[in-house]
C-alpha cells in the first residue's frame, strides 16, 4: 500500500503526503512561530532541548530544500522582512523561511499521527509507562508465559 495512502487512513486531522523526518518536523515546529533564516533555525531546535535530532549545517540546508520544494515553507524576501518582524534579525545577506499553509496543515498532520501512535502504545499494556519487558522477567523458551506475567499490575 501506498504511504501516502496509509497515511490518510491513520489520522483523523489533516492529511500530510507522507510521515516527516524528524529534523523536517522539528524546522516546521520552529517556523511555527515565525520566519527564521538557518541558523537561528538551528539555534531554535537547540533552545527547545531537542537532543535525538543531528542538525548539522549540510543536513539543515538539505531539509530546507526539500521543504521548500515540497511547499512547505517558502523562502521570504527582503521586501517581507522588513515589513513584519523576523526572529534572528534582518540580515540581508541571509535567507529566512517561514511556514506556509501547506507547512502547517502537514505540521498538524504529525501532530495527530503522533497523538493516534501514543493512543495505540497506551492501549497496548506491555507498552505503558511503568510495564512492560523491564519489569517483567522473561518466560522460558519452552513455557507458555503464565497470565499474570503478561500483564501489568494495574490492569
Amino acid at each position: 500500500m501506498d504511504r501516502r495512502a496509509l497515511n490518510d487512513t491513520q489520522t483523523n486531522g489533516p492529511p500530510a503526503a507522507t510521515p516527516l523526518t524528524p529534523v523536517a518536523l522539528h524546522v516546521l515546529i520552529a517556523l511555527g512561530d515565525g520566519p527564521l533564516h538557518g541558523y537561528a533555525l538551528m539555534q531554535q531546535v537547540v533552545a527547545r532541548g531537542v537532543r535525538d535530532v543531528a542538525l548539522a549545517p549540510g543536513t539543515l540546508y538539505r531539509v530546507l530544500d526539500r521543504l521548500r520544494t515540497d511547499s512547505l515553507i517558502a523562502e521570504i524576501d527582503r521586501a517581507e522582512i522588513d515589513g513584519c518582524p523576523v526572529r534572528g534579525g534582518g540580515d540581508t545577506r541571509r535567507r529566512y523561511y517561514r511556514l506556509t499553509d501547506h507547512g502547517r496543515h502537514a505540521a498538524l498532520g504529525e501532530k495527530h499521527r503522533c497523538v493516534a501512535l501514543i493512543a495505540a502504545m497506551d492501549a497496548t499494556p506491555l507498552l505503558r509507562d511503568g510495564c512492560g519487558a523491564d519489569t517483567a522477567q522473561p518466560a522460558p523458551q519452552h513455557q507458555a508465559p503464565r497470565q499474570e506475567e503478561t500483564r501489568c499490575a494495574d490492569d
